[in-house]
């Protein structure tokens, strides 16, 4: 099941955050649109509060949602993703386009991303042993010899919780959060079309008002 925080009432909107991002992330644009929807920002799968999984891609992360909306008695409802929550969000409209109403996409293309800055942060992530760690600060100190930027390393940061008596941390992304399979939306979203014509709707493309 993936964890949520929910805000408002009406349409239903749902919202879901980048790589290595939270619930927590979405959580100030459903606080805006609450008054006038029912606003549901969810951690996917190996992110925040959601269970862990070895398997990670957007085929997988789609059918999340829909069983996050079969769970929530949501036959449809429209989409908002940012990153790589952009990508889970255009590969569950092409999967399941009846069962969804609009989709936006912030900060993403359909292609496929090589972005060497990552594979450098999931290092420095990946290098560090947690179960070594007292604090984040502790982390913070280890995470600067890769990565100078102090806002990129808050970032990665906030993956890093207290357990229960607050003596360690612990990871809130595993491994299975560096395993995204590379999957160009795009060349499947050329296939459906061939199947049969519909479009990808985005902020008021469809010639109707945005969310």
């Amino acid at each position: 099941m993936l964890s949520f925080l929910e805000y408002g009432s009406g349409p239903p909107v749902i919202l879901l955050h980048g790589l290595l991002g939270s619930k927590v992330n979405m959580a100030g644009a459903a606080r805006v649109l609450s008054d006038r929807h029912h606003a549901l920002a969810i951690d996917l799968r190996n992110h925040g509060d959601s269970f862990h999984h070895n398997s990670m891609n957007y085929r997988i992360m789609a059918a999340d949602i829909g069983g996050f909306m079969d769970d929530n008695g949501l036959d449809t409802a429209s989409l908002v993703g940012h990153s790589m929550g952009g990508k889970c969000a255009m590969q569950y409209a092409l999967s399941f386009p009846d069962r969804v109403d609009k989709l936006v996409v912030v900060d993403i293309t359909p292609g496929e991303y090589r972005d060497p800055s990552w594979t450098k942060y999931l290092k420095a992530m990946l290098s560090i042993d947690i179960s070594t760690l007292t604090s984040r600060q502790e982390a913070d100190e280890r995470l600067k010899k890769e990565i100078s930027s102090k806002i990129y390393r808050q970032f990665l940061l906030s993956n890093l919780v207290s357990d229960e008596n607050g003596s360690n941390v612990r990871g809130v992304v595993t491994r299975g959060a560096a395993i995204v399979e590379p999957f160009d939306v795009a060349a499947e979203a050329d296939a459906k079309r061939n199947e049969k014509d519909h479009r990808l709707h985005g902020w008021g493309h469809d010639g109707g008002s945005p969310i």
